[in-house]
C-alpha cells in the first residue's frame, strides 16, 4: 500500500504529476500511435510494451496522468483505467478467475453485475457462489480450495448495507484469497478499501470521480501479480479509456471531496425527511442512527459523512409509478454520483433510489416531500 502524506484534498488536484510542457491541464493525447525513436526502442517496446508505449490500446500519456492520480487516491503502488465500470470489473475478474476460478460474490450487487457473474462469467469456465456477506459463518462455509477472490459492495446498491470489511478481508486472506471491493457509492473520500486490508479496488468512474455524467470509465487499484495479470488482458481485450475520457475523469477528480461532502449533507437531510414520512415504510442510509449498521458505517468514515446515496421503500407499492412521476427537481434517470440529483427506480417493486446532487439542498427537500405526498 501506498502512504502519500498529503491530505486527500491535495492528492485530488496534483496526484497526476507533471504535464508535458508545463501545462497546468493535464494534455489530451489524441492519438492512436507513437513514433519509434529507431530499432532499439522498437525492441525495447516488445520486450515490454507496459513500459514503452506505443499504441494508445496499451498506454497513453493522458491516460497515464489519471492513472497516477488514481493510485495516489486509493493509496496503491498502481491503478489502471477502462472504458466503463463493468469493463473494469468484466476484465478483472476474467484475469483472475483463468483456469478454473471460483468466486465469492455478495448476493447484493449493481445489478449488470451480478448479472454477469450469474450468466457470462460460469461460461469462462469459472464458479460463482452468491452470499449473504453480513453472515460471516456463511462466507467462512463458501470458500474451496480454487475460490481466487470475494467480491463485493462495502456500501451495497441499491439497500445501502454496510460490510464488516475488515471481517471480510480477515477471513478471505486466512484461505489465501484475494479481496476485491466495488467503491463505486462511497468514493475514496469516505474511506479507502486498501487502507483496510483489501487487495483490489473498483469504482465505476462514470459516477462520483468523472461526476458530471459526460463519460463512461472505470478505474481498478492495488498491487502485486492480480494487477499484472489484469493490465496484460486490458490490453488483449482494448478495454482501456480513451484519452479524452481519462482527462474529463481528471478534471472531475479534482472536486470529488468538495462534491462528496456537499451530497453527503444534503443526502442525511432527505433521509431524515424520507424517514418521517407516512408513505415510507424503510429508508436506507447508513448515516441515519436508526440504521442496523450506523456504528459499522461511522466507523468506516470516521462519522462525518456518509455519501451522497439513499434509498426508501414505500408503504403502498402501488404507488411507486406516482412517486416517481412526481418528482421535478430530481431527475429520472439511471447513474448517480452526478452533480445533478437523480431518482431511479430500482428493480425492488417498492424501492426507489435517489443520487444527491449539488443543488440547493431546501430546493431538493422540498421535491422529496412533494414527491412522497403523492403516494397518498
Amino acid at each position: 500500500m501506498n502512504h502519500d502524506e498529503r491530505g486527500l484534498a491535495t492528492r485530488l488536484v496534483h496526484g497526476r504529476g507533471a504535464n508535458p510542457l508545463g501545462a497546468v491541464a493535464t494534455p489530451v493525447f489524441d492519438t492512436a500511435s507513437f513514433a519509434m525513436a529507431d530499432m532499439a526502442s522498437h525492441e525495447r517496446t516488445v520486450r515490454d510494451p507496459m513500459v514503452h508505449g506505443y499504441y494508445s490500446r496499451v498506454q497513453n500519456p493522458t491516460v497515464a496522468a489519471l492513472e497516477e492520480t488514481l493510485a495516489s487516491i486509493d493509496s496503491a503502488p498502481r491503478a489502471l483505467a477502462f472504458s466503463s465500470g463493468m469493463a473494469a470489473i468484466t476484465t478483472a475478474l476474467l484475469a483472475l478467475g483463468r483456469r478454473g476460478g471460483h468466486f465469492i460474490a455478495s448476493d447484493q450487487l449493481f445489478v449488470n453485475s451480478r448479472e454477469w457473474l450469474t450468466h457470462d462469467l460460469p461460461d469462462f469456465g469459472c464458479e460463482v457462489t452468491f452470499v449473504d456477506l453480513t453472515d460471516l459463518a456463511a462466507l467462512e462455509a463458501a470458500f474451496r480450495p480454487a475460490t481466487r477472490a470475494v467480491f463485493f459492495e462495502e456500501f451495497t446498491n441499491p439497500r445501502l448495507d454496510v460490510l464488516d470489511m475488515e471481517s471480510i478481508v480477515s477471513i478471505t486472506h486466512d484461505h489465501d484469497a484475494l479481496v476485491v471491493v466495488d467503491n463505486t457509492f462511497a468514493t475514496p473520500v469516505l474511506f479507502r478499501p486498501l487502507e483496510l486490508g483489501a487487495d483490489l479496488v473498483i469504482h465505476s468512474a462514470t459516477k462520483y470521480l468523472a461526476g458530471h455524467g459526460r463519460v463512461l470509465a472505470g478505474t481498478l487499484a492495488g498491487s502485486g501479480p492480480a494487477m499484472d495479470a489484469v493490465a496484460s488482458l486490458r490490453r488483449r481485450l482494448g478495454t482501456i479509456i480513451t484519452p479524452h475520457n481519462a482527462a474529463a475523469v481528471i478534471e472531475g477528480i479534482s472536486t470529488l471531496e468538495l462534491r462528496v461532502a456537499r451530497a453527503s449533507d444534503t443526502a442525511l437531510r432527505l433521509a431524515e425527511l424520507a424517514e418521517a414520512h407516512e408513505a415510507t415504510s424503510v429508508v436506507h442510509y447508513p448515516g441515519l442512527p436508526s440504521a442496523p449498521a450506523y456504528e459499522l458505517a461511522c466507523r468506516l468514515t470516521g462519522g462525518r459523512h456518509f455519501g451522497g446515496m439513499l434509498s426508501f421503500a414505500l408503504h403502498e407499492p402501488e404507488r411507486k409509478a406516482a412517486v416517481y412521476d412526481a418528482f421535478t427537481q430530481f431527475v429520472r434517470a439511471t447513474s448517480f454520483g452526478d452533480v445533478v440529483s437523480l431518482v431511479d427506480s430500482v428493480d425492488d417493486p417498492d424501492v426507489l433510489r435517489l443520487s444527491a446532487g449539488i443543488e440547493s439542498p431546501d430546493d431538493l427537500l422540498s421535491d422529496l416531500s412533494k414527491a412522497l405526498d403523492a403516494a397518498s
